[in-house]
């Protein structure tokens, strides 16, 4: 193969690399965008939410800036996939007001167990309890 033809054939491959890349650099920039779309979305529904919510409540206080919406935010959003939005810190009552799984603590017991504490402690059919 004449050297010409070699520098042609290599530079086709390094034309159809630089499509896929620009194509997967196009792709991820998509993605990111969606993902700032959905957040953006997601912002305003729960900015929405706490103020319908205050509204029926107590009312909308007057806010001025970002922070302090923030703030106002801080003290009303508890879920924390809710505060991670905003990137909020974990609410404290939040993080103690979790209850202990079945798994992790020893004397939970599962439907099933009180299920068949409750049978075992029944009277034979036709006979009343006490």
């Amino acid at each position: 193969m004449p050297e010409s033809e070699k520098v042609r054939v290599r530079l086709q491959a390094l034309d159809e690399r630089l499509a896929r890349l620009r194509m997967e650099k196009n792709r991820l920039i998509a993605r990111v965008s969606q993902a700032e779309r959905k957040r953006d979305t997601r912002r305003k529904i729960l900015i929405g939410g706490a103020v319908l919510a205050a509204v029926d409540h107590e009312g909308v206080p007057p806010m001025r800036s970002g922070a302090e919406l923030l703030r106002w935010l801080d003290a009303r959003l508890t879920r924390p996939h809710d505060r991670a939005v905003f990137e909020l810190t974990p609410h404290e009552t939040t993080r103690t007001s979790l209850q202990p799984s079945a798994d992790s603590c020893p004397s939970a017991r599962s439907g099933a167990a009180v299920k068949d504490a409750d049978q075992r402690e029944a009277p034979p059919s036709g006979a009343q309890r006490p």
